[in-house]
């Protein structure tokens, strides 16, 4: 291929097309960083050279820090929503239990967007327009969780207390997952909690009523 025919081709890429790439890519790199290293230390200069771009190409997608961040957490809060499906969809019928929902719940705490998600609400402590963004963020992740919870597990979305059950679930994991990013969990207590927890929710679904019968 000459010089000139690849010139062509990447002529062929609609602009809309290329600034969209060139925004997920910014935003990629920013959830990479706030992961692996905290709000704290993160800086324009990390980002630029992560995601293999130039500070001018920064500036001209996302003028300020601020809109930098505002736009990394909507794609994190958005990206939950298919997360869910493809997580809790991959898991075979005959395996769908409560061990396995509880596990793919702490998966989103303990991946990339899930670090990066708590670097962000501990930073909107201080961050006005963070807070705006992010300050209903347990509750819209709670209800992303809810709704797929119910389509991939609906004996278990039927119970009356499922609701209140999984936003408990969420705080617990979002304080584990604070817990883990201050010292590592270096004695594996988080998956102590973990353990008892499923041993808890076996427990009360052995003495919970049937769906139909709480229905009535």
């Amino acid at each position: 291929m000459t010089r000139r025919h690849r010139h062509t081709s990447r002529e062929r890429v609609p602009q809309a097309e290329r600034a969209e790439a060139m925004r997920a890519r910014l935003l990629d790199a920013t959830i990479s960083c706030l992961a692996d290293l905290g709000y704290g230390r993160m800086s324009t200069n990390h980002i630029v050279r992560r995601a293999h771009v130039s500070r001018g190409a920064l500036a001209h997608h996302f003028p300020t820090k601020a809109d930098l961040l505002n736009a990394a957490a909507q794609r994190l809060i958005e990206g939950r929503a298919t997360d869910f499906r493809e997580r809790f969809g991959a898991i075979a019928v005959e395996r769908r239990t409560t061990a396995e929902a509880l596990a793919v719940l702490w998966s989103f705490y303990d991946d990339t967007g899930g670090v990066a998600m708590l670097e962000l609400m501990v930073a909107a402590r201080h961050n006005r327009e963070l807070r705006e963004v992010l300050g209903d963020m347990p509750d819209r992740v709670a209800e992303l969780g809810m709704a797929v919870f119910a389509e991939f597990f609906p004996d278990l979305a039927a119970l009356p207390f499922i609701d209140e059950a999984l936003r408990s679930i969420h705080a617990l994991y979002t304080g584990l997952a604070l817990n883990a990013l201050a010292d590592g969990d270096p004695r594996g207590r988080g998956a102590e909690v973990r353990a008892f927890l499923k041993i808890l929710i076996a427990r009360v679904l052995a003495t919970a009523p049937a769906p139909e019968l709480a229905e009535a």
